[in-house]
């Protein structure tokens, strides 16, 4: 007998590890442009405000969290409902913890990594 597509948790963990993986990643490799502003002393105590541009997130192994996380649950959706719960519930707590600044943007795969648990969880195959 056929799963039906909204209950194969498979779909949930691969969905939710590409929604949640593509934004850090993205931020890991390219980074944000800002500024920033120093000021700077010269020899003859004349001081000088520079201003220069800085990636902030460029190879920040931070990101990478969320990446391992979702892993975690994607894994667990194909084989342990254990591992699914663990890993969704891990990327949901941090994505709320870094609401302000990525967290918006991971979300949306953290939902779905859940719900994905919550299929595993509830396997009504039969």
């Amino acid at each position: 007998m056929t799963v039906p597509l909204w209950r194969n948790p498979k779909l949930y963990g691969i969905l939710g590890f590409i929604l949640v993986s593509a934004p850090p990643l993205f931020f890991f490799f390219m980074g944000v442009p800002g500024t920033s502003i120093t000021e700077k002393e010269s020899a003859g105590g004349n001081r000088t405000v520079v201003t220069e541009t800085v990636w902030s997130g460029a190879y920040n192994p931070l990101l990478l969290i969320f990446v391992i996380g979702a892993a975690v649950a994607a894994i667990g959706c194909y084989r342990s409902k254990h591992m699914a719960w663990v890993g969704s519930l891990f990327v949901l707590a941090y994505s709320v913890l870094a609401m302000f600044s990525i967290g918006m943007l991971i979300l949306p795969g953290a939902v779905v990594l859940l719900a994905g648990a919550a299929v595993k969880t509830v396997d009504i195959s039969t």
